[in-house]
């Protein structure tokens, strides 16, 4: 019996640090005279991913450098104010109890990350690791040579495009960053509805 690896993308899927990221990010284009611009951004990053909204905004790239690095520094001071996203928690817990490998891959520092964890007693994971803004599919890659059924969830369409570039099995959910139509228009294996409904499917 092969052995099923569910690696799940952190910001918006399992911690619900959107209103952090969205923030921030407001916060940050405000003070630097992009509001206008700033709002543009968010919303196509909702709709279309990252990639995307770097076409078709005036925002240069190396600013989005600037803003990811505050975003991490902004959540190092509130990740203690996040909470889980309800129902993740026990789902997390069954799928681990029923013998599979559990990891994270995100943007996120790992630090954040397994303070987070620790906070409401969810160090079950076997692996977390860091991707950069964007090296998902690389790591994704990376962590998929390991063998077994290979699983990505995620709540971004640059998750999807990532583990689908990676040869994954990809899990869209609709309660993070990403809106609903434009996870589903991505092209994801399954999109779900709940945290349970992870549990309901069959690989």
């Amino acid at each position: 019996m092969k052995v099923k690896t569910y690696c799940f993308d952190f910001d918006g899927t399992i911690a619900d640090t959107v209103p952090i990221i969205t923030g921030t990010m407001r916060g940050f284009l405000k003070e630097r005279k992009e509001r206008e611009d700033g709002e543009k951004f968010l919303q196509m990053i909702r709709d279309g991913g990252v990639e995307e909204a770097l076409e078709d905004t005036n925002i240069p790239r190396y600013k989005l450098f600037f803003l990811y690095r505050e975003v991490r520094k902004r959540m190092e001071k509130e990740i203690s104010e996040a909470v889980v996203k309800e129902g993740m928690k026990d789902v997390i817990c069954n799928l681990k109890k029923d013998g599979n490998r559990l990891g994270i891959l995100t943007s996120n520092s790992q630090s954040n990350v397994i303070g987070f964890l620790k906070k409401n007693d969810l160090l079950v994971f076997d692996f977390i690791k860091e991707s950069g803004l964007f090296g998902k599919g690389r790591e994704l890659k990376k962590l998929k040579r390991k063998g077994g059924i290979f699983i990505y969830i995620g709540d971004e369409v640059r998750d999807i495009k990532a583990g689908k570039k990676a040869g994954a099995i990809t899990i869209a959910v609709p309660w993070g960053l990403g809106l609903k139509k434009s996870l589903s228009r991505s092209g994801p294996n399954v999109l779900i509805e709940k945290p349970v409904d992870l549990l309901k499917l069959s690989f």
